[in-house]
Parts: structure tokens; C-alpha cells; sequence
């Protein structure tokens, strides 16, 4: 994996989730969403954990957070 391939391939992910909840609804998006979510994590864990292919990593951290609150707090 170098720098680029993760880069895309997180961005790719966050583009299905917002992409998910506008075609599908928030409701209907949520369980999927959730999915994308633990997979961004997981993936960022592995590749990422030194922060070697992103340094600002606040940033993701930031949107998953957002996007995981959104879908546990009353949200859909």
C-alpha cells in the first residue's frame, strides 16, 4: 500500500456514504453507512496507525465521528 492507494481508497468509502445517503435516504442508508464506517476505521488502523500515509488524521477521525453520531444519537 503507499500513500496514494489509501488516500483513495478513504475518500472513495466517504464518496459511498454520502452517495448512499442521498440516494437511499438517511434511513434507509444507516445500516450500510455504519458498515462503511467500521471498515474506514479498520482500514485506517492498519495502514494508517503510524500515520505514515496521513498525517491529519484528525480529520478523519472528525467525520466518522460526525457521521457515527448522526446514526446512533436520534438520528435515523
Amino acid at each position: 500500500m503507499n500513500r496514494e492507494t489509501y488516500r483513495a481508497m478513504i475518500r472513495g468509502l466517504i464518496a459511498t456514504i454520502i452517495e448512499k445517503e442521498v440516494v437511499l435516504g438517511e434511513a434507509d442508508a444507516k445500516e450500510s453507512v455504519l458498515t462503511i464506517l467500521g471498515l474506514i476505521e479498520d482500514l485506517d488502523l492498519f495502514w494508517n496507525s503510524n500515520m505514515e500515509f496521513e498525517e491529519n488524521a484528525e480529520h478523519l477521525q472528525h467525520f466518522i465521528n460526525k457521521t457515527r453520531e448522526k446514526y446512533t444519537l436520534g438520528g435515523s
